[in-house]
């Protein structure tokens, strides 16, 4: 029986995408369970992705699903004359403007499709060996289909952007907004200056000497000193070998890398499904008694850190959370929290690690007992969607003390 043929009886009346990120999409019935892909993407797929055609893998369980009805016919959305979902891809870095975040799937599909036939009608059997040969032909040819993409949207938009404003971000959640003023100077680097009396200083430090002038001590964050704290405090449960699910992951050796040297490789364990939302709801109870299992007092769980931080090397480089000054500014981050607020932090992100690992705050500031996150904006620099999901998911689950800091320039 060929892939186009039904081998049920059923009419598909009500079916989803099990992962809308993937190039070559697969939709499962909810009636009958059978798993498919859209007639129209057929010969897009047979041609340039032969490796997809058999398997997906869930979004949120990370399960390998096999494809049981091949290519069928009125499957996807626009097939079926429903108005096509946006899934756009984070802030990470190639994906800065909405046309790349919420297009992704378009520029990346005809970009394989267009440079693999230039490959092809250059003699070409194997795309992979072109594209690593020929990178500034795909790049080319990847920059004309941004361009058509972004004239197609002025006239006719596939996608709508709908993101909440900054302000509305600081209104509905309540955010402690510190204004201050600085004398903005031309900086032929990256990011900007600004005078601190006579010193020129990033928005950062500017902020940070601000808060210090208070008498507050101030630790430089963002997401890696949270990785390494997830690594060492997690892993002893990630990497538990009565987890069925448990396998070994290969990565590049990232201190190797720092130095400059490619092909090395570690390897960890890790369940198949490590970051989902669905490992969280599979292993609920055991998360639930491993949180239980750490200890309540602050010293206690800094030696316990102590304790567990090079048996977490191999995750840690997985999460590319190896560095030490990363470690150093995590165990900082336990001596100055109280040990509730280090459990919610380890909470959020065992929920969805990789949901929810990006935009974090840029200063931890404190003072005795007193302390709370800041994230320093200056006069022309806007929150990003990880930092507004950060901020909105902070002031529903993870509830740290936040401040969020504007730099306006003085005219």
């Amino acid at each position: 029986m060929s892939d186009g043929e039904s081998l049920s009886t059923c009419g598909h009346s009500e079916i989803y995408c099990i992962n809308p990120y993937e190039y070559l999409r697969k939709y499962k019935c909810k009636s009958c369970g059978e798993v498919m892909m859209c007639k129209c993407e057929e010969d897009f797929g047979r041609r340039f992705l032969p490796h997809q055609l058999n398997y997906g893998t869930d979004l949120v369980t990370k399960e390998k699903t096999k494809v049981t009805l091949g290519f069928q016919e009125s499957v996807c959305n626009k097939c079926r004359g429903i108005p096509e979902e946006a899934h756009p891809r984070a802030e990470i870095h190639g994906c800065g403007t909405k046309i790349r975040r919420y297009y992704w799937r378009e520029i990346e599909c005809e970009t394989i499709r267009r440079f693999g036939e230039w490959a092809e009608g250059h003699g070409y059997s194997n795309r992979f060996d072109a594209r690593f040969k020929h990178k500034d032909i795909y790049e080319s040819i990847e920059k004309k289909i941004i361009e058509e993409i972004k004239e197609l949207h002025q006239h006719h938009p596939k996608y709508t952007y709908y993101e909440e404003s900054q302000n509305d971000i600081i209104v509905n959640n309540n955010i402690d907004l510190i204004n201050l003023k600085g004398v903005y100077i031309k900086n032929s680097g990256k990011g900007v200056k600004i005078l601190d009396g006579t010193e020129p200083c990033s928005a950062e430090d500017f902020a940070a000497h601000y808060f210090e002038r208070l008498g507050f001590n101030v630790v430089f964050m963002e997401s890696s000193p949270l990785h390494a704290l997830f690594g060492v405090f997690m892993f002893f449960l990630l990497q538990d070998l009565l987890d069925p699910k448990i396998m070994i992951w290969g990565v590049g050796d990232r201190d190797a890398f720092d130095m400059g040297f490619t092909g090395k490789a570690i390897w960890t364990l890790l369940p198949e499904d490590f970051g989902a939302s669905g490992y969280y709801l599979r292993r609920a109870v055991e998360i639930s008694e491993h949180f239980d299992a750490l200890p309540s007092n602050r010293d206690d769980l800094l030696w316990l850190f102590d304790l567990w931080v090079d048996y977490s090397i191999n995750l840690r480089q997985y999460l590319w959370a190896h560095r030490t000054k990363h470690v150093n500014k995590a165990r900082a981050i336990i001596s100055i929290l109280p040990v509730d607020a280090t459990i919610r932090i380890l909470s959020y992100l065992i929920k969805d690690y990789w949901g929810n690992y990006l935009g974090w705050p840029d200063l931890l500031v404190y003072k005795g007992d007193e302390f709370f996150f800041a994230e320093v904006k200056s006069s022309s620099d806007k929150l990003s969607e990880d930092q507004k999901h950060w901020i909105k998911k902070n002031s529903s689950e993870i509830k740290l003390p936040f401040k969020l800091v504007k730099i306006h320039k003085i005219r």
